[in-house]
Parts: C-alpha cells; sequence; structure tokens
C-alpha cells in the first residue's frame, strides 16, 4: 500500500490538556513530517496560534478554562484567525455533540479513539480545502483588478480621444497650418494622445493581470 508523501511545510497545533494523548500524537504528526505545536490549555493555544500561524488546528472539546466549542467560537469571531481549519477532536460521540460542535464552527469532528490513518487523512483534506479557498480568493482578487483596470481605461480614454479629435480639427485650421513650429507642438501632442490611446486599448484586453515594479517600491498592473 503506497503511503501519502510527508508534508515537512505544515504547521498543526494541537491543544488537548491529556498529556497521555497530546504526546503520542505529537509524536505521530512529526513522523508524518508535520510541525507540530501543543498546548494545554485554550489561553496558551491562542498565543500559540498567533505565533505560529498554523495550517491546521486539533482542538479537543473538553479543556480547562473553557470549552473547545467556545474557543472555536472565539476563534470564528476573530478576523485575523476566522479561516483557519479546525478539527474538533473529542470523546463526545453523540449526533448531539457532533452537531454542537460543526455549529460552533469546527470544519470537522473525530471521535476518540480514532486511526491516526484516518487523523492524517482528514488533515491533508483540510489542507487541500485551505489552499483551494486560498487559490479562490486569489482569482476573486484578479477579478477585482482587472475591472478597476478596464473601469480606469474606459474613463480615461473616452476623454482622451475626444482630445485627439479636437486637436484634428485644430491642425485642420489654415492658421495653425502657416505656423511649422505649431503644427510641429501639435503633431507631437497627437502622437502621444496616440500612444495613450494604444495603451489603454492593451488594458482593456487583459485577461491575466499580473503585477510588475513601479517607481517609489510600489506595483502596477502590467499590459498583456
Amino acid at each position: 500500500m503506497l503511503s501519502a508523501p510527508k508534508d515537512t511545510t505544515r504547521t498543526i497545533l494541537v491543544i488537548d490538556d491529556d498529556s497521555n494523548f497530546l504526546n503520542p500524537l505529537k509524536m505521530s504528526l512529526e513522523e508524518e513530517g508535520y510541525n507540530v505545536i501543543t498546548a494545554e490549555n485554550p489561553k496558551s493555544g491562542w498565543e500559540s496560534m498567533e505565533k505560529h500561524e498554523p495550517d491546521i488546528l486539533l482542538v479537543d472539546w473538553e479543556l480547562p478554562e473553557m470549552k473547545g466549542t467556545q474557543f472555536i467560537k472565539l476563534l470564528r469571531e476573530n478576523k485575523d484567525h476566522n479561516a483557519r481549519y479546525v478539527i474538533m477532536v473529542t470523546g463526545h460521540s453523540t449526533t448531539d455533540y457532533i452537531v454542537q460542535g460543526l455549529d460552533a464552527g469546527a470544519d470537522d469532528y473525530l471521535i476518540k479513539p480514532f486511526a491516526i490513518q484516518e487523523l492524517m487523512a482528514r488533515i491533508r483534506v483540510g489542507i487541500r480545502i485551505r489552499e483551494l479557498e486560498k487559490k479562490i480568493k486569489e482569482e476573486i482578487k484578479k477579478l477585482t483588478v482587472l475591472e478597476m483596470a478596464l473601469s480606469v481605461a474606459d474613463k480615461i480614454g473616452n476623454p482622451i480621444s475626444a482630445a485627439k479629435l479636437h486637436l484634428q480639427l485644430l491642425m485642420e485650421q489654415e492658421t495653425v497650418k502657416k505656423s511649422p513650429e505649431l503644427v510641429e507642438s501639435l503633431t507631437s501632442l497627437f502622437s502621444m494622445l496616440e500612444e495613450a490611446l494604444e495603451l489603454i486599448s492593451k488594458y482593456q484586453k487583459i485577461k491575466e493581470p499580473h503585477s510588475v515594479p513601479a517607481p517609489g517600491g510600489k506595483t502596477m498592473i502590467a499590459p498583456e
């Protein structure tokens, strides 16, 4: 039977006050290549979460000071941590407890005792889900940026097109044609307006926006 590849880049936070459960679980997770942080109470668990920013949290139901469900509710209310994937790991096996745990905000629910292979599989599922959510957010961000770029391009393009038209009419005036210097200046201005419109046209054709360095240490959208 093929085993899943070890993941040495992921961090898992386990919050459980039972050392007889916590220590062997930590060893099993580390054997799979995960970076494992442990905490025996909600307070230290929260501090560890803020410090290490884990990919997955394993949270017990019965914790000192507050229930695991209360901890998860606080997490979901916090804008910096509400997207973290949480697996509630507990001995409570009735349907009522499972419903309460999921309603509190747990993404998954695993009943003790369990096979370590099942936990590993659920962790991998959690990681895949979070990766997919990140990709979706990135795509939404790209679409938002693209919509802004197209909106700006349209708003800028219209007055530039009008300016180009007025400039053409001006260059056809006999008094203007009699002044070579003025014709040269207007021709140069006309060329700049055409370049601007060409650039706007490129932005309007953008399908996959990407950023490039800009002056002042900033970034800007590059036309395709």
